[in-house]
């Protein structure tokens, strides 16, 4: 297992670096003078040199990012241009209330997703398969947005029976967790149930039965373990993909997370931000597939040993 975990963590050092190239080219690509938008409108030649000595931007490239891998090292992200507060410090501050939106909103979805496909996979092609099936589909095509804004008007505004938007107790949590679980939850539902099908038509399934063991038994002890691969793949991505990307739920609901700080920094050209930001969420990411690579060990020890061998 130690060399498992070794060679899975050494897999990421080039994908982590290419990370850190990509954002440091991120300051070069975007649109606008990094300085300009530190001066705004009104400034003198001499203050504009001063600020671009400063920031070392008139360095060769290669010294440049020099200093900013040197800078990484160190845990040190920049500062706001427009706060000039420490990068790394904001997005500490921001990521325990992301980290508490993507965790409800995984709850969600694993919960009602998981609870779905099995049901469904019970009573293949019946009504209930058929109606359940229709809003896992639903829940695929439906963007983030039109959710989050149907809720929204629904459930905050009309029926008034949680906060539309703001961040407070667990009621402000809900309607976000629902918005960004939704889509989550009706492909762990599909995926499980297709799965869930194949397996219960496997002999070993088929001698459970006939030793006379309960069906909640021969489905939660012998079927449901045998589908646990493709679900955790789709739980690890979604859960990465929610501490990385839920900029459209965070701002739709006011949520104080990266994503709406992200976003704030795009809008008023907030380059060390808007850097952080992308680096940050991109290693989160990256963590959330190496926990699901070493979950794939554990849950199936074939996997494992296959990959030591690689």
């Amino acid at each position: 297992m130690t060399t498992y975990l070794i060679k899975r963590i050494l897999h990421t050092i080039p994908v982590i670096f290419g990370v850190i190239v990509f954002t440091f080219i991120l300051m070069y690509v975007v649109p606008g003078d990094p300085v300009l938008s530190m001066v705004g409108e009104r400034y003198d030649e001499a203050t504009i040199q001063r600020l671009r000595d400063n920031l070392h931007l008139d360095d060769p490239l290669w010294k440049q990012f020099g200093n900013y891998v040197g800078n990484l090292l160190k845990g040190d992200l920049g500062n706001s241009f427009i706060t000039m507060r420490p990068v790394a410090n904001d997005l500490m501050d921001k990521f325990p209330f992301t980290l508490l939106l993507a965790s409800s909103a995984m709850i969600v979805s694993i919960v009602v997703g998981l609870a779905v496909g099995i049901i469904s996979s019970l009573k293949p092609n019946s009504l209930l398969d058929r109606g359940t099936m229709l809003l896992a589909l639903t829940g695929i095509s439906a963007p983030v947005f039109w959710v989050g804004l149907l809720l929204i008007l629904i459930v905050g505004v009309n029926l008034k029976w949680l906060p539309p938007t703001g961040y407070g107790g667990v009621e402000y949590l809900i309607l976000p967790a629902i918005a960004l679980g939704t889509r989550s939850a009706a492909f762990l539902a599909r995926v499980t149930r297709s799965t869930m099908l194949d397996v219960l038509q496997q002999d070993y399934i088929r001698t459970a039965r006939a030793k006379g063991l309960p069906e909640w038994k021969v489905i939660l002890k012998h079927a449901f373990p045998n589908t646990l691969i493709p679900i955790i793949t789709i739980i690890g991505v979604d859960f990465g993909s929610y501490l990385s990307g839920a900029v459209l739920t965070e701002s739709i609901f006011g949520w104080p997370g990266i994503g709406r700080f992200a976003l704030d920094a795009i809008l008023k050209r907030d380059f060390p931000v808007i850097q952080g930001t992308v680096l940050f969420t991109a290693m989160m990411f990256i963590f959330a597939n190496l926990i699901v690579d070493l979950l794939y060990g554990v849950v199936d020890p074939k996997v494992r040993l296959e990959r030591s061998n690689e």
